[in-house]
């Protein structure tokens, strides 16, 4: 059954509280975080950071409100800063409460010797993981005694469904708000005989010349453009580009895989952070190509146009894909397990 809107935003939490458990969802807030830091806090804030890698104001508000942290059984963060506060926290014996953080793009910070000596000491005290293949071995790598686990990423396959093949428009579509986006390489591999490309994002897109390149404004926290309206726009285009800049984390994801869902071929990046390279199989359920490649980019963008049979077939295994290894329901068992089970460390 198609559901009213995705849920794959919340790491599971719509699935899990449907299935009886008993799942809240407390405002950053609750912990004061939308007080004015004075100045004091505001140098010792900067200070824990550029020295330890440790939020000195996250550590404060947690550690005020840990009667409503000890309320519950396990804590969800997927906010890098929160989650080293709480470690810290589980590592002074302030926490009883079980942690899950999920890191993303943790790793990128490269950290600085006394920071990586610091999180090798407070991680292994929360389950610590990535949505990410990439990403959790370079955490295993970076804290082996951390063991950090590996959650799969789904998107919600009873919203993100193919539409009628009667409808498909003549545009090409890329979507997209994270500041790894290269909608710089985009413009430039844009040839004027493409059909229309509708880039929709809130991120500044290079000046062009293009006349088919239109930008439509889409901010999903403004809600500019609905869920619904974006489906719309996947299942009718002819097929989705997604360019993203060399990074260890999984940019793109999202969306990707929204678009495998719809039963469209992608053109993505081929980045460091790919989140299964396994599954994330080039000419067969998606395009890869080389991170700022624009004459790479270009060519993948031709050959799925001049070869649209080859695009449905693509699409209808990204769409298997999606079913088989991306769905909400198997991020949400992965999740539930990660909760609710005494992992082996």
């Amino acid at each position: 059954m198609e559901s009213k809107g995705p849920t794959e935003f919340f790491y599971g939490y719509v699935e899990l509280r449907n299935s009886g458990l008993s799942v809240d969802m407390i405002d950053e807030n609750a912990f004061g975080f939308d007080r004015p830091m004075g100045p004091v806090w505001k140098a010792l804030s900067l200070a824990s950071i550029a020295i330890s890698g440790v939020h000195a104001w996250a550590v404060h508000r947690f550690n005020r409100r840990r009667d409503l942290l000890n309320a519950t059984g396990t804590i969800v963060t997927v906010n890098n800063s929160y989650g080293i506060a709480l470690a810290y926290l589980k590592m002074r014996g302030r926490l009883p409460s079980d942690v899950v953080f999920l890191a993303m793009g943790l790793t990128e910070m490269n950290p600085r010797p006394l920071v990586r000596m610091i999180y090798k000491r407070i991680l292994p005290h929360v389950k610590l993981a990535a949505i990410s293949r990439a990403e959790q071995q370079h955490l295993a790598a970076m804290f082996p005694r951390a063991k950090p686990h590996y959650v799969p990423f789904g998107v919600d396959h009873r919203f993100w469904i193919p539409g009628s093949r009667d409808q498909l428009g003549d545009y090409v579509l890329s979507v997209g708000n994270d500041p790894h986006r290269d909608y710089g390489t985009l413009v430039n591999a844009w040839k004027t005989e493409f059909p229309q490309l509708k880039i929709v994002t809130k991120l500044a897109v290079p000046e062009h010349t293009s006349k088919n390149i239109e930008i439509v404004a889409g901010d999903w926290t403004t809600q500019r453009l609905n869920d619904s309206e974006l489906r719309t726009m996947v299942q009718c285009s002819r097929l989705v580009v997604i360019p993203v800049r060399e990074t260890l984390q999984p940019s793109g994801q999202s969306a990707c895989l929204q678009a495998m869902a719809c039963g469209k071929a992608v053109i993505l990046s081929d980045i460091a952070g790919l989140w299964d390279r396994k599954l994330m199989r080039s000419g067969e359920n998606c395009i890869l190509v080389p991170p700022g490649d624009t004459d790479a980019l270009s060519q993948s963008i031709r050959s799925l146009l001049d070869d649209p049979d080859r695009a449905a077939m693509i699409g209808d295994a990204a769409r298997s894909t999606v079913e088989q290894h991306f769905n909400v329901d198997i991020m949400t068992a992965a999740m539930e397990t990660l909760c609710f089970d005494e992992l082996p460390r």
